[in-house]
């Protein structure tokens, strides 16, 4: 892969000032943290206590987990950005008065700022969710057709992106009045970007970085871009990592990596199976379009459709709540800075690091394990008003409103009460367990 990429020297919008930068990257968040939910929806609606857990090699379930890890690590690195530039405030993943402006808006919705429109769902996994919806967010530039300079709009996420990499050099560079503070990111911004508490066994090598100066920042946006969508010229394959360093030389590439495009094209065409039980003739006998191994999941999940009192709602506004406190905990670790290590103080403790492996602990220990549950309830009748539909539940990931500044003791309540419903929430390694060991923060005001 050479070092400047053909969509770095297509012509683009220019982005002239850093309110503006500011906006774009704010935008490239949203988007980001939108396919998030979008991914692991799809991902929990896997019966994973199936066939599915036995497969050999690659997984469409390992696969899907992958990936949306890996946007994760795109969301970060996109607010990493912010930071750099000196506009970490501009952005707050979970505010307690919702807003239609803000990150945790409802499904379905638009994709941010895509023209053609593309409506986000949340639906179990199939090829036509797979096909329609998780290709066409990561859709190479070369299959589709560029827009003017000049319109806002962008086809793909690269496109939307070149703007970016290219406010970032004019933004670098003395030919604008306005100038990215790169010295102060390295003085002191770098002790307030996300770092560590991060690993993708499912996935490529590539981790957070610190973003210090246009060449950092330039390697971020290559990661979120190319491992996304895959680099223009790459047949879908990847260097791995794709951030080259000292130990990782341009001319030494030991391994690859698939972009998220050519992972979902290899689902849809069934080369990363649902498992490996085979028919007569070798074929793997599910797919994923059978009934046999994903739950059938309500389209679209909302608390609103479920009736107030009801099993299923509470536990639904449970898992609303948990997504909302891993949100306000990723606001808590940028609000809390670093604290490097000293000869003089070569072991401390880090409460920046603390907040970061409770972050992994909350999605791995307490997100999953309630959105699993929900996915394995059937909707009864008085669940929903009306005829209830054949289907399961599922976690909406919408906004919740706290009602105290910790969020954490508003967790423990909420499963507390749920207990005598779903008991196994309990248990020596369950969810309360899990919520107990989670960091007490408070939201920022």
């Amino acid at each position: 892969m050479t070092g400047k990429s053909a969509r770095a020297e297509r012509k683009v919008p220019e982005i002239a000032t850093l309110r503006e930068l500011t906006e774009h990257l704010v935008a490239a968040a949203k988007v980001e943290l939108s396919t998030i939910p979008l991914y692991l929806y799809s991902t929990y609606s896997i019966r994973t206590k199936g066939y599915s857990q036995w497969a050999a090699g690659k997984s469409a379930q390992r696969t899907m987990i992958g990936v949306a890890i890996e946007e994760m690590l795109h969301l970060t690195l996109a607010r990493n950005l912010l930071v750099a530039i000196g506009s970490g405030d501009a952005v707050r993943f979970y505010d307690r008065e919702y807003s239609a402006d803000g990150f945790t808006t409802p499904y379905p919705k638009p994709m941010l700022m895509r023209e053609p429109d593309l409506e986000l769902h949340l639906r179990r996994l199939s090829k036509e969710q797979v096909t329609g919806t998780f290709m066409q967010i990561e859709l190479p530039d070369d299959k589709a057709t560029e827009l003017a300079a000049e319109i806002r709009p962008y086809k793909t996420l690269g496109e939307f992106y070149a703007r970016i990499e290219q406010g970032i050099r004019d933004l670098s560079s003395d030919h604008l009045k306005e100038k990215i503070d790169w010295g102060r990111a390295r003085r002191e911004l770098w002790k307030f970007q996300y770092h560590r508490g991060y690993w993708n066994q499912n996935g490529g090598s590539d981790g957070p970085m610190i973003i210090v100066d246009e060449k950092t920042a330039l390697h971020a946006m290559e990661i979120i871009v190319d491992q996304g969508e895959g680099a223009r010229q790459d047949h879908g394959y990847l260097p791995d990592p794709i951030f080259r360093t000292a130990d990782h030389p341009d001319q030494e590439v030991g391994k690859w990596q698939a972009s998220h495009y050519t992972k979902f094209q290899d689902i849809a065409k069934g080369l990363n199976g649902i498992g490996v039980i085979c028919d007569d003739n070798g074929r793997q006998k599910f797919t994923i379009d059978d009934s046999e191994v994903i739950w059938p999941v309500l389209d679209d999940p909302a608390l609103a459709r479920l009736v107030p009192g009801r099993p299923v709602h509470k536990l639904t506004e449970f898992s609303n709540a948990v997504y909302c406190y891993v949100l306000a905990l990723l606001d808590a670790i940028y609000a809390t800075p670093m604290t490097p290590y000293t000869d003089a103080a070569p072991f401390h403790e880090s409460e920046r690091y603390g907040l970061e492996r409770g972050f992994v602990a909350a999605m791995q220990g307490v997100l999953y394990p309630v959105a699993d549950l929900l996915v394995r309830t059937p909707l009864v009748d008085g669940d929903m008003p009306g005829v209830r539909p054949d289907a399961n539940a599922g976690p909406p990931f919408e906004h919740y409103a706290f009602t105290t500044q910790r969020p954490k003791g508003e967790l423990v309540a909420l499963c507390n009460d749920l207990l005598a419903l779903y008991p196994e929430l309990g248990g020596d390694d369950g969810v309360q367990r899990q919520i107990s060991l989670l960091p007490d923060f408070e939201l920022l005001s």
